[in-house]
């Protein structure tokens, strides 16, 4: 999932003889080949373990440079400025406040994707070998339930248009093409 990823709350879901209505979207009964709920995983800067990659990085780049400021200066000739090893020590100083800062800040996001954030699902409908995301949310039961109704319009498809209620965390799912993998997403 991305972050430009539509909002837009959906009431009802229209379901009649030959057509499932999500929205603004509109899938023929007759096309849909799968019909599947799946966990989102998230992937590049929005992985739950990103951070760490951060931090580490910022901790190997600060420490060599902190340790050249203070281990390189007392190594030099004489005739150098002796407030040198002064000002690499207030640098080697103010830098690792900086840093500190920076990973606390990676450390604060890191904590609250594993134990805050909530999981998010995805309805995906597969019509002629494409995958559209056409929900998506965090309550993963009221997304299994469409699923089952849409599932089950399609073995028997209702006389008349069928509105079917949608309530919880359920937003219209990104319209790109998305990788399912067994029973995860990949974004």
């Amino acid at each position: 999932m991305s972050a430009d990823m539509a909002k837009e709350r959906v009431g009802h879901i229209v379901i009649s003889k030959r057509v499932v209505q999500i929205g603004h979207e509109v899938y023929p009964l007759a096309n849909i080949s799968r019909v599947q709920t799946l966990r989102v995983r998230w992937g590049g800067k929005y992985a739950t373990l990103y951070p760490l990659r951060q931090i580490s990085a910022i901790v190997v780049v600060v420490g060599v440079v902190v340790g050249a400021a203070v281990l390189v200066p007392p190594r030099l000739p004489s005739g150098v400025d002796p407030d040198i090893e002064e000002m690499a020590r207030r640098f080697a100083t103010l830098l690792s406040a900086v840093a500190g800062v920076v990973v606390a800040y990676w450390l604060v996001v890191l904590l609250y994707r594993l134990f805050i954030r909530r999981r998010h699902y995805a309805l995906v409908i597969e019509t002629a070998g494409t995958q559209y995301t056409a929900l998506s949310g965090s309550d993963y039961a009221e997304i299994h339930r469409i699923r089952n109704v849409i599932v089950g319009a399609i073995e028997n498809p209702p006389d008349q248009a069928t509105s079917v209620q949608v309530h919880g965390d359920v937003v219209m799912g990104d319209q790109r093409k998305q990788v399912g993998s067994g029973n995860r997403m990949y974004t």
